[in-house]
């Protein structure tokens, strides 16, 4: 993260960058143009629209990373800027990341409601996600308001012909199982289909059908988990999974799925019972013995979580592929941060430069050296760790927020306040973002700003409470 070099900067030069930095894009030269509405945005940081055509110039010159920075900036500076909700929303969707394409496009909308081309957008983002029902409406919004659009109408053509394959193939399940109707595996088949199809209660249906026909097997209730999860209905998927571990004592699957539902209410202690007895019965799946030193480690088990996550390592060190070396990549990480929990900061340190002399560049073991420097008060070599960490993964929110909590231990306010505000910006529920964001700006003596950040956390704390 740059230092602020505004000092010194007339508005005029400002305004002269931003001239240039707009000629160079008109050129194509994109290159000069980021040169220059950077500079344009050190001398005013505060200024929307060179945020914005920083963004742009970085999207031209292949960095989406650093374009979704730049827009996400610009619309914190000004929420009414269409056009950086737009592009910020189709890189979300060249990403992958289509739940947050939805949802800056929603917010798009709800500031300019005519936008044909906005209801496109969105249409396409569920469509993506499957939820053609969603995407039907989106599209007919965008052909009343513009019925010369032809986009539109074909997009919503092609999502009627989707619609109908789904429905064909659940036609298709349901006349298998009224070929057996006595075939559990059948109705289970039917319930998934209908949850891809946003069939919930039909799904639900289903389930209650299996619960008729066998009140007593295993794959009733895996089935019953599967639909409480779709709705995210944590404490009836956790006592659907706890049946299944019931009739099915040997099942590994099971018996982890109930540990994350319990962890999920909680119930960190039963939790920790489910994850262990998955151990038990699988002591060779990577995944239920990350499961279970996860959750030691979040419930305090400091030592246990440490022995769990060296056992993995030792395990791991010897293999070569490419999944074996992701796992052990990812001991190492677990094992660094275990330690960091535990307040273990030299442990924790040797064993990043462990992962990193093994995986260099490998942002998660930079970002634990980070915060074990940070712990040792070796405040400006955590400060380049979390900048190493960042350059690999630059939509962290996490890694942003200690990272602006470090600067600020060091008395750089304005680089803590414009990194804090960046977290807030790629996740405005992560209240802590809020908090450091404010400790920034009260330190800075920007008390007004400080109190309205606060605000803002309470505010997102209580919704969230209230959820």
């Amino acid at each position: 993260m740059p230092q602020d070099d505004s000092a010194g900067i007339s508005s005029d030069t400002a305004a002269q960058l931003r001239r240039e930095g707009t000629a160079a894009a008109e050129n194509g030269d994109y290159e000069a143009a980021e040169e220059a509405f950077s500079k344009a945005v050190a001398a005013d940081s505060n200024d929307a629209r060179s945020r914005y055509n920083l963004g742009l110039a970085r999207q031209n010159l292949g960095d989406p990373e650093g374009a979704i920075i730049g827009y996400l900036r610009a619309i914190d500076l000004d929420p009414q800027l269409i056009e950086a909700y737009i592009n910020l929303g189709n890189l979300y969707g060249e990403l992958g990341l289509i739940e947050d394409a939805v949802d800056i496009f929603r917010r798009a909308l709800a500031l300019d409601p005519d936008n044909d081309e906005l209801y496109i957008n969105l249409g396409d983002a569920y469509r993506e996600l499957g939820f053609y029902d969603d995407a039907v409406h989106a599209y007919r919004q965008a052909e009343i308001l513009n019925p010369a659009n032809t986009l539109a109408t074909d997009n919503l053509a092609d999502v009627r012909s989707r619609q109908e394959e789904q429905t064909e193939h659940i036609r298709d399940l349901e006349k298998r199982l009224d070929g057996d109707p006595r075939d559990l595996s059948r109705y289970a088949d039917l319930a998934h289909a209908l949850l891809e199809a946003q069939r919930d209660d039909d799904a639900q249906n289903v389930v209650q059908q299996m619960l008729d026909l066998s009140p007593d097997d295993a794959l009733t209730y895996e089935t019953q988990a599967t639909v409480y999860e779709a709705q995210d209905r944590a404490e009836e998927a956790a006592a659907a999974w706890e049946r299944v571990t019931q009739l099915a004592p040997e099942n590994e699957e099971a018996w982890e799925h109930l540990g994350t539902w319990l962890d999920e209410l909680g119930r960190s202690d039963d939790s920790l019972v489910a994850y262990r007895r998955a151990v038990e019965l699988r002591p060779d799946s990577p995944v239920a013995r990350f499961s279970l030193a996860e959750a030691l480690a979040a419930s305090d088990h400091f030592d246990e979580a440490v022995a769990q996550f060296r056992s993995l390592v030792e395990d791991y060190s010897g293999r070569i592929g490419d999944e074996d070396e992701d796992t052990l990549s990812d001991a190492l990480d677990g094992l660094a941060a275990t330690l960091n929990l535990a307040g273990r900061y030299d442990e924790a340190l040797a064993i990043t430069e462990e992962c990193l002399e093994r995986f260099p560049g490998e942002p998660e073991a930079l970002y634990e050296k980070a915060t074990a420097l940070d712990g040792l008060r070796r405040h400006d070599e955590a400060i380049e760790a979390y900048e190493a960490a960042l350059e690999g993964e630059p939509l962290n929110s996490a890694y942003l927020n200690d990272l602006a909590d470090t600067y600020r231990e060091v008395g750089r306010y304005e680089d803590a306040i414009e990194t804090a505000r960046l977290a807030v910006a790629l996740d405005p529920e992560m209240t802590v973002s809020y908090e450091t964001l404010a400790q920034a700006l009260e330190q800075a003596g920007r008390t007004d700003e400080a109190q309205q950040a606060l605000a803002q956390a309470a505010r997102i704390k209580a919704e969230l409470e209230a959820e």
